[in-house]
């Protein structure tokens, strides 16, 4: 063993700190012997932390071994035993343990990505780091190491000092060139003055996005001439005075021959508003004499008819025509309900909620909403406006709370343990806790608190199971299987008790929302296009909408229940989400690559902001019980199963 840092163990060697701390790691408890070797280890940090050597940082005696590194040095890692994985897990090379079924999905689970090192070829639109993630072809070359060992960023899209005006790969000072495989972004060396390029591979955006004009990267339409730069470069407010189509402004301004658009009254004003000079001249001075609905402006192609905010001008170029900004904004408009009238529009709110200053965006009554996390072994609240972190309960060190759910009546707490392969539950009011079920893996779990049963998704044996709320483990599991068959890989899962319905998220070889009754019946594809690995849900009941967060192709979206009114945004930060949440117009998500757990302005993807970062990786997400709560006061209702258990003797599943 190494002098300096670690003690014999038996057959083996232990660090130093782990001597005389409490908790018996040696066989034979000789660690716990606490004789004159004991009492010669020096207390640098204080009773309850340990100095990493040659400096002066203080780590708590927990991160040791904990297999993330804390000192610079790595010294904290060193000599650390080997703890074998459970049956059915996998080992990987930084010593965590993942199911053994995620090892070559393409993610990187075990956080070294050795999970993936040796798979076979990344799915198309993909490439593979040297390390063995797989990341999209964009990020290649977009000045970030998205791989661990950079190998995203090679030399060959590093600078090329050429004669100014010329890039290497056609892309000049005039009309692009033929440039299938690349595009090039001139840069230019603040020291010397030369310019540069950079080549980048080629840039396909979604149909819901553009290209910004250095190439690097996609913007959603929505953020185009918001008033913000989402473009690094800029390009998405360049010339956005006025836009056409840009919400709250009418939709027959003038347009400007390079795209922009301008109020009615900057038109034949003597004054030079478009950047090419399209607003001025021409006819600018031939009088209005037409028979407008509403105003009518002179343009240099001779007086226009024109509208007011609120309202778009109508074929006929004469009358004008109400816009229902409710259908065509969206959650643009409102957070939660919209009426639209004459002209304008106005937000309104469910019961237990307040519209905000703005009159769109609507916030909980009463006391301050939290957020439900498992982190680690640790299941915490945290305030949505405080941020206030508080631990309600710890399972133990090499206990993992994996997804989670909350029972709002009983108040109890349900969680997989990864470890015991079982769903634990505790009970916050009386503090009683226990184990629901035992021998089963879930990637996901969901409470029916109105029919008083808990489901779970079982990806690798293409699943999704239920038992009662009620269950006590006696030694014979007591569930059943709701759906079967034709399940590709199901995995994160939400329920909406009061219609009886049930969503979950399939990441096989051909993603997919799906939908079916609680009871397993009624089984339809809910949305198949555009998904990649959909592996967080959350539903907004307030808007009747579901969310996703796509891993693969790092975005968020949203439909209605119904599947239709999709939408999509490419959001660079998404990166390994696991669960989800909405509430009070936020949605929330834990990232296990990230550590943390971010929320977004749910219609905009907009305002990230990172809510909770702590040691360890975040997976189940829930929000708080007393939005849970409001939730079922203004929806008021219930499903078959909510009285008496349906008339059953022991499961009921509800069939509405």
């Amino acid at each position: 063993c190494a002098a300096s840092r670690q003690a014999t163990c038996g057959a083996g060697c232990i660090p130093i700190p782990w001597l005389c701390d409490g908790e018996q790691q040696c066989p034979d408890g000789t660690d716990e012997q606490c004789g004159c070797e004991c009492s010669s280890v020096p207390s640098v940090c204080g009773a309850k932390k340990v100095q990493c050597p040659g400096t002066h940082h203080c780590i708590p005696h927990w991160e040791l071994c904990d297999r993330h590194q804390d000192c610079e040095d790595g010294w904290d890692e060193e000599g650390c035993p080997q703890q074998p994985c459970l049956p059915g897990q996998w080992q990987c090379r930084n010593r965590v343990c993942i199911m053994a079924e995620w090892k070559c999905n393409g993610i990187d689970d075990c956080g070294d990505s050795s999970d993936e090192d040796v798979c076979a070829p990344c799915p198309p639109g993909m490439v593979r780091c040297d390390e063995g993630k797989c990341i999209l072809e964009s990020l290649m070359c977009n000045d970030e190491d998205d791989c661990l060992d950079g190998t995203d960023e090679p030399s060959t899209c590093g600078e090329l000092p050429v004669a100014a005006g010329h890039c290497p790969c056609g892309w000049g000072w005039g009309e692009p060139q033929s440039c299938p495989a690349s595009l090039c972004s001139a840069r230019v060396d603040i020291r010397s003055g030369d310019l540069y390029w950079l080549a980048f591979p080629h840039l396909s955006c979604p149909r819901t996005h553009v290209p910004c004009r250095d190439g690097t990267e996609c913007v959603a339409q929505e953020y185009m001439c918001d008033g913000e730069k989402d473009c690094a470069d800029g390009s998405d407010e360049d010339g956005c005075t006025q836009l056409c189509d840009t919400p709250g402004r009418s939709c027959s301004s003038y347009p400007c021959g390079l795209g922009a658009c301008l109020n009615a009254s900057l038109v034949c004003d003597g004054r030079q508003d478009c950047t090419d000079g399209s607003d001025e001249g021409g006819n600018c001075s031939v009088p209005c004499q037409r028979s407008c609905a509403q105003l009518c402006y002179p343009s240099p192609q001779g007086p226009r008819c024109w509208c007011e905010p609120g309202y778009r001008l109508a074929e006929n170029g004469l009358s004008c025509v109400d816009i229902d900004e409710c259908t065509e904004w969206g959650e643009g408009a409102c957070s939660q309900t919209c009426l639209n009238a004459p002209g304008s529009y106005s937000c309104g709110c469910l019961p237990g909620y307040l519209l905000e200053p703005d009159g769109r965006v609507c916030k909980l009554t009463g006391p301050e909403p939290m957020l439900l996390v498992a982190v680690q072994s640790d299941l915490l609240t945290c305030g949505l406006r405080s941020g206030r972190e508080e631990v309600l309960l710890s399972t133990g060190k090499d206990r993992v709370v994996f997804s989670l759910d909350y029972d709002l009546e009983e108040r109890k707490v349900f969680w997989m343990d990864l470890a015991t392969e079982s769903i634990r539950w505790q009970d916050f009011d009386l503090g009683k806790k226990g184990t629901l079920v035992k021998g089963v893996r879930s990637d996901c779990i969901a409470v029916d608190w109105l029919g008083k049963n808990l489901y779970w998704t079982d990806g690798a044996a293409g699943q999704v199971l239920a038992t009662r709320l009620g269950a006590a483990w006696r030694g014979i599991p007591e569930y059943t299987v709701v759906m079967d068959g034709d399940l590709d890989r199901p995995h994160s899962l939400v329920l909406q008790p009061l219609a009886g319905l049930l969503y979950w998220s399939e990441v096989g070889s051909h993603p997919r929302l799906m939908e079916a009754t609680m009871d397993g019946s009624r089984r339809h594809v809910l949305l198949a296009q555009g998904l990649g690995w959909p592996t967080a849900l959350a539903l907004d009941l307030s808007t009747w909408r579901i969310f996703w967060l796509d891993e693969k192709l790092g975005s968020v979206g949203s439909a209605h229940l119904d599947g239709t009114s999709v939408k999509v945004l490419q959001l660079g930060w998404v990166q390994s989400p696991f669960a989800a949440a909405v509430c009070e117009g936020q949605l929330y998500w834990s990232d296990r690559k990230a550590w943390s757990v971010q929320q977004v302005d749910k219609a905009s993807g907009k305002n990230r902001t990172v809510l909770l970062k702590r040691h360890g990786q975040p997976h189940g997400l829930q929000p708080c019980p007393t939005v849970a709560m409001l939730t079922r006061a203004v929806l008021a209702g219930t499903n078959g199963c909510a009285k008496s258990n349906g008339g059953c003797a022991q499961l009921c599943l509800p069939n509405p």
